[in-house]
């Protein structure tokens, strides 16, 4: 399981409080530098959600990337599967054995 896998899960704001237990800062230090007040950095733990702004402003505070984070999450949420195309050349007796739907076999004979 990679690591965005694991943080995808957990809300925003129980990250960034992670995030800053990790850290040695006082509450005030961090609500200091992230220009708020001290009782705001509780109701932070506790979002999921943030403008960008003061997402800049927690990242720079904790010195960790949560806008790349979250833009990682969502290319990965946001990405289809790849798709292979596959020529496979056999005979018209092996393609005749094969248990195709009937519109694949019709397919293959407006085509052939």
């Amino acid at each position: 399981m990679d690591a965005n896998t694991h943080t995808q899960n957990i809300p925003l704001g129980a990250r960034i409080k992670q995030k800053f237990l990790e850290s040695s800062m006082s509450i005030q230090e961090f609500a200091d530098k992230i220009l708020c007040h001290r009782t705001t950095v509780y109701d932070i733990f506790k979002r999921k959600s943030f403008n960008t702004e003061q997402l800049s402003r927690i990242s720079k505070a904790l010195d960790y990337d949560f806008v790349n984070e979250i833009r990682d999450e969502h290319n990965t949420e946001t990405q289809t599967p790849q798709k292979i195309f596959l020529a496979v050349e056999i005979d018209k007796e092996t393609f005749q054995k094969l248990d195709l739907p009937d519109t694949i076999i019709q397919l293959v004979k407006i085509t052939h």
